[in-house]
């Protein structure tokens, strides 16, 4: 059974709805058409403080036709999104037919989005520990590709060795962690596992890698160099599946690097997503469309941000 509660309400009000809900499933700010993003950033800022909730607990729903792709300052979810992901809670705790929408057409015809970046279906979803609080992103790919460099944008600080180099930089497994809005982040850095001509010590790789991610939930950041799609890249996943299972596509997430390229190349990452080789359009089909670029020279956040909404949805 579900509890919805609908402000407004005072901040009195707000406090006892939260002092007698602890965990609710979602706490969401439904906003009008033609609503204004700052005001709608300064009341999720109220909701903070009076309840003492992090902003990112906080999900703003937006009107029919508004789009996530565009840029605002808090976390929200489209009002398709939101069917799709009450539709899930719904069918894990066994309140409806796992085979019906809410729309009352079958899930497999659940339209999916055309766009690449951020897309992730909402009836796969990875199971999370109860506090929520920490996940496990290990970062995999073939050498040059950027995996440290990567690493180290998440942290927001040079904990990994990254530089050019005609041989691996990286050679055994490491691990650094940070805090994401409010959340635990351990990175974990690999050697290339993918190199056919070092299959000696990719088995120890692999054991190291599992041992330092036996804590879940864990997530898995494939990196790929957006300008260099290689032969050996083509059947990288078969390669995954091998070390991490047959299901370790539900949870992986492409990370793309240098994106600075396509900048350069005066290319959208939506374009690059439609021209890039077949074998690499199967991956990302692969691994659900789940996808963020990034150029590892600029420190912004937004690039770290846009990958943790896909995270955070995969855990939900």
């Amino acid at each position: 059974m579900y509890e919805v509660t609908c402000p407004p309400y005072t901040a009195d009000d707000l406090k006892n709805i939260f002092a007698a809900n602890q965990d609710p499933d979602m706490s969401l700010l439904v906003v009008k058409e033609g609503f204004s993003p700052d005001m709608v950033w300064q009341e999720v800022e109220n909701l903070k403080r009076i309840t003492r909730k992090p902003t990112e607990e906080f999900i703003v729903v937006l009107p029919f036709g508004y789009k996530e792709s565009d840029r605002y300052p808090f976390k929200c979810y489209t009002m398709e999104y939101l069917f799709s992901k009450l539709t899930h809670l719904a069918e894990d705790r066994h309140l409806m037919p796992t085979n019906t929408s809410l729309a009352g057409q079958p899930a497999s015809s659940t339209p999916t989005s055309p766009s690449l970046e951020g897309f992730t279906d909402p009836r796969k979803r990875l199971k999370r520990k109860p506090s929520g609080t920490e996940v496990n992103l290990v970062l995999l790919g073939m050498s040059g590709t950027g995996k440290s460099a990567s690493g180290n944008t998440i942290l927001g600080e040079k904990e990994f060795t990254s530089k050019a180099s005609s041989k691996p930089v990286t050679t055994e497994c490491q691990q650094a962690e940070t805090e994401i809005g409010g959340r635990c982040v351990r990175v974990i850095d690999t050697p290339d596992i993918f190199d056919d001509e070092r299959k000696s010590s990719i088995k120890e790789h692999v054991k190291k890698c599992k041992e330092l991610c036996q804590s879940e939930p864990c997530v898995y950041l494939l990196v790929i160099h957006v300008s260099r799609f290689t032969d050996g890249e083509k059947n990288i996943l078969k390669k995954l599946e091998r070390a991490f299972g047959s299901k370790v596509t539900e949870q992986t997430v492409i990370l793309f690097t240098r994106g600075g390229d396509l900048k350069q190349g005066e290319m959208s990452f939506e374009e690059f997503s439609h021209r890039c080789q077949p074998d690499l359009k199967k991956i990302v089909e692969k691994c659900d469309r789940r996808c963020v670029l990034f150029e590892n020279s600029d420190s912004g956040p937004d690039q770290v941000e846009k990958l943790m909404e896909i995270v955070d949805r995969m855990l939900i």
